[in-house]
C-alpha cells in the first residue's frame, strides 16, 4: 500500500517526493520539471508535512461517504437501463398492434418507425451505460485508495499520510465534481404518440407515429 500511495500517478517509476503549495499537489521530480518549474512554493514533503496534523480517521469516513454517493448514484443508472428496456418492449407492442389496422404501405412505416424507437434506445442506454462504467472505475479506485488509508491508521509517517491524504482529497473532488455535472437521470418510459388520422392519410404520412421520452420519478 505505501508503494501504491508513494508511486507518481503520471509517471508509474517515480516516486512522489515534492509538495508544489500552488497547485496543492504531490508531484515527483519528473511532474516538477514539466508543470511546476515556473513556481516558487515547491518544496519536499519531508519538509511540507513538519508541523502538519492530519485527520486520517475524518479522512476514511469522507471516502465511505463519497462511496456511498457513488454507490447510489450508480444502482438508480441501473435501475433507468431496466425501466427503459420494459418501456421499450411495451412501445414494441404498441406499434405492432397498430400495424394489424391499417394497410398494404404499413410495413414500410413501421420500419421508419421502429429505426427511430431503436435510435433512441441506443442512445439512452449508452449514456446509461456510460455513466455506470464511469461510477464502477470510480469505485474501484476509491476502494483502493480506502484500502491504502485504512493501513495506515496506526502508523505515524506523516510523509505517507500527506501523500495519502492529497490523493483522497483529489479522489474525492473528481468523483464530487463527476456526480455534480452528471445528475441522476430520472428513471424514463417512452410515449408512443399514435397519429389517429393515419388510416385516411397513410400514403402522406412519413411514420407510424412519434416516439417521445417521458420522465417519471
Amino acid at each position: 500500500m505505501e508503494d501504491l500511495l508513494l508511486k507518481c500517478d503520471v509517471h508509474r517509476e517515480e516516486k512522489l517526493k515534492m509538495f508544489c503549495q500552488d497547485h496543492r499537489q504531490v508531484c515527483c521530480t519528473d511532474c516538477v520539471i514539466l508543470n511546476h518549474r515556473q513556481f516558487t512554493n515547491v518544496s519536499l514533503i519531508s519538509e511540507s508535512v513538519k508541523n502538519l496534523s492530519l485527520d486520517m480517521q475524518r479522512l476514511s469516513n469522507n471516502l465511505q461517504t463519497i462511496d456511498d454517493e457513488l454507490n447510489e448514484f450508480r444502482s438508480k443508472q441501473e435501475a433507468s437501463i431496466q425501466s427503459l428496456e420494459v418501456s421499450c418492449t411495451q412501445k414494441l407492442q404498441e406499434v405492432q398492434e397498430l400495424r394489424k389496422k391499417i394497410n398494404a404501405c404499413l410495413k414500410a412505416l413501421e420500419n421508419t418507425t421502429l429505426n427511430v424507437l431503436g435510435d433512441i434506445r441506443t442512445t439512452l442506454q449508452t449514456s446509461l451505460k456510460k455513466d455506470v462504467d464511469n461510477s464502477s472505475r470510480l469505485k474501484d479506485d476509491l476502494q483502493t485508495l480506502s484500502k491504502a488509508v485504512n493501513g495506515l491508521c496506526h502508523k505515524s509517517k506523516k510523509e505517507i499520510e500527506f501523500i495519502a491524504n492529497r490523493k483522497c482529497l483529489d479522489k474525492i473532488q473528481e468523483i464530487q465534481s463527476y456526480l455534480k455535472e452528471n445528475i441522476v437521470k430520472v428513471q424514463s418510459s417512452l410515449k408512443f404518440q399514435a397519429n389517429t388520422d393515419i388510416e385516411q392519410y397513410l400514403s402522406k404520412q412519413s411514420s407510424l407515429g412519434w416516439i417521445v421520452e417521458m420522465a417519471r420519478s
